[in-house]
């Protein structure tokens, strides 16, 4: 399984870079992007509360929904709001995507959640936590492993709740500063910052993996 998440983020990894140089040679897509910035602006700034509240909910959305990512939407948000506010709208709503994910899981478990992600991802999870549940490797389950996916799998395996969000805590503020930093390199076209990001948070998943491959030795589903 860790290797499967390495290779699927070396894949996403090649998207994004080629997206990012066809962005920064295209005049086209730029003055798109400031037209768009300038649309989101002017909303904003007549309901400043309203759209920062619908920008937390659209992230929860996203921990609690594999079918839906709200990435899209962080260089607005970046734009407008600035680098350090939106980090912090970003952990706000992706922390409490991972508590409502949780209490779903605990509270509901399988019949429900057949329709939020496959079962037979959380009949894995159920086999492989039931012969292992330390700190560490609950924080590589939640650094390594899609975000939708721990919240359920934990909720319905009930772990302490403290414990739940002291991992989701670690786990999560990596992510999103790698997220909003990277994309404020990319709409300020520094490459040397973009590049010394994506190599620190490549080798950080890397080495991560691995250590949950070797230690537990997990085998691919």
């Amino acid at each position: 399984m860790p290797q499967t998440t390495i290779k699927k983020k070396l894949v996403l990894l090649a998207v994004v870079i080629t997206a990012v140089l066809i962005f920064w040679s295209s005049t086209m897509l730029q003055d798109e992007y400031r037209q768009l910035i300038g649309f989101f602006e002017k909303n904003i700034a007549e309901r400043p509360i309203f759209s920062m509240v619908v920008f937390v909910i659209l992230n929860v959305l996203s921990v609690m929904f594999f079918f839906f990512s709200s990435v899209w939407l962080v260089p607005v948000a970046v734009s407008v709001w600035g680098s350090l506010m939106t980090t912090l709208l970003l952990l706000a709503g992706w922390f409490l995507g991972a508590i409502f994910s949780y209490i779903l899981g605990r509270y509901t478990g399988y019949p429900i959640l057949k329709y939020f992600i496959p079962l037979r991802k959380l009949d894995y999870y159920r086999d492989f936590f039931a012969k292992n549940s330390s700190l560490l490797l609950l924080f590589l389950v939640r650094f390594t492993v899609p975000s939708e996916i721990p919240g359920y799998a934990l909720g319905i395996f009930r772990l302490n709740f403290l414990k739940y969000l002291l991992i989701t805590v670690l786990a999560e503020i990596p992510y999103a500063f790698v997220t909003v930093y990277a994309i404020g390199a990319i709409l300020n076209k520094d490459p040397i910052v973009l590049s010394s990001i994506i190599f620190a948070w490549l080798l950080a998943v890397i080495f991560l993996a691995k250590i949950f491959y070797k230690k537990f030795s997990i085998s691919n589903i």
